[in-house]
């Protein structure tokens, strides 16, 4: 038998797992154990799940991929007995470490853990989460650190943030980075990122937090009871930790002035969020930037809104929650132009796309 322990939860696998090797202990009493068994599960409705099919059971789940329900793995409803199905057919080998690491997630859920979708690392002992949607700079941010401060990753894509201890996890599950660090260091801060020629932080509202965690933390929402107690978990975190939302570029000597800046709590004020609704697309079709309705929009909007450069930089800032003041200075840092100018102009277009209904308050 393989025993590992990642943050409180010991798992006593039948079979070894790829990339748990850091996470290896001592045999003792586990809170998940992991059997092998031949049962085929029994008929019932499939819910889509991504890439992965969950069937509700009388105890529990059965997870298995989309095209055959002839290996899978079942799980019960407290996330303490797991039972895998045809652990030696080629097509589980891939995935049934994924399964293994939901029903860690969730059974952790229940004592107080998140995971976040972020890249954390440790600088002199203190950890900060880099997160937000995919693509806005995480990785590269991480990067940055890692060589300005000396900093060290201790995992690239879902650590595990204890919300009672405000501590952050490594874990042995990862993305590209392939990080396994069997670690955890205190939270000094949950950092919303987003990209800026200039370095600053702003001070997050409570909604603005809690909105950020919900879009970027792990929810089991085929299990209520679960999910329940996961939206305690979130909002307790959004309500203890330290979330600030920062603008920066990816050098070295952005994540310098970004680290003093943090250090220092040298934060902007909260600001109000607006954000592009949903179904709408800009088009650049020779000199014009053209935005258009899609799916159901089109029956409601009529005709399509024409955009000079400066309206499509501004629209592109809107694809995210973000501030009047953080375009701003968005602005200020794309163009030859005044403040004054600058700030006229903005109310002018917000207050045109506010007619057209194009945006809204997030």
């Amino acid at each position: 038998m393989y025993y590992y322990k990642i943050a409180e939860v010991t798992l006593c696998s039948f079979l070894p797992i790829h990339f748990y090797e850091e996470f290896l202990c001592e045999p003792c009493e586990a809170d998940i154990t992991l059997e092998n068994t031949d049962e085929l599960p029994p008929e019932g409705e499939d819910i889509n799940a991504g890439d992965f099919m969950h069937r509700q059971l009388k105890d529990g789940w059965f997870f298995h991929l989309e095209y055959s329900d002839k290996t899978g793995m079942y799980m019960n409803s407290e996330y303490t007995k797991l039972r895998l199905l045809g652990y030696d057919k080629e097509e589980i080998r891939g995935v049934y470490g994924w399964y293994v690491r939901i029903a860690i997630e969730c059974r952790l859920a229940y004592q107080g853990y998140v995971p976040l979708h972020s890249a954390a690392i440790e600088v002199q002992g203190e950890a900060y989460a880099f997160s937000g949607n995919s693509g806005i700079g995480k990785s590269t941010r991480a990067e940055a650190w890692i060589e300005a401060l000396d900093a060290t990753l201790i995992s690239g894509d879902r650590p595990l943030i204890d919300v009672k201890n405000l501590m952050v996890y490594g874990v042995p599950w990862d993305g590209k980075e392939k990080c396994f660090r069997n670690v955890h260091f205190p939270i000094k801060a949950i950092c919303e990122v987003r990209r800026s020629d200039t370095v600053y932080a702003r001070v997050m509202s409570f909604k603005q937090r809690r909105k950020l965690l919900l879009r970027q933390c792990f929810m089991p929402m085929w299990d209520m009871g679960l999910a329940a107690i996961q939206m305690s978990n979130l909002r307790k975190l959004a309500e203890t930790a330290e979330m600030v939302r920062v603008f920066s570029g990816p050098t070295a000597e952005d994540a310098r002035e970004l680290y003093r800046v943090l250090q220092q709590r040298e934060y902007k004020k909260e600001e109000a969020d607006m954000k592009a609704k949903e179904g709408f697309v800009l088009r650049h079709v020779v000199d014009e930037y053209i935005l258009m309705p899609t799916g159901d929009n089109i029956s409601k909007f009529n005709g399509t809104v024409l955009l000079n450069e400066v309206a499509a930089f501004v629209w592109d800032k809107l694809q995210n929650p973000v501030s009047k003041d953080d375009i701003l200075e968005a602005m200020l840092n794309e163009y030859e132009v005044d403040r004054e100018t600058a700030t006229a102009d903005l109310d002018a277009l917000l207050a045109k796309l506010s007619g057209y209904g194009v945006i809204e308050e997030d």
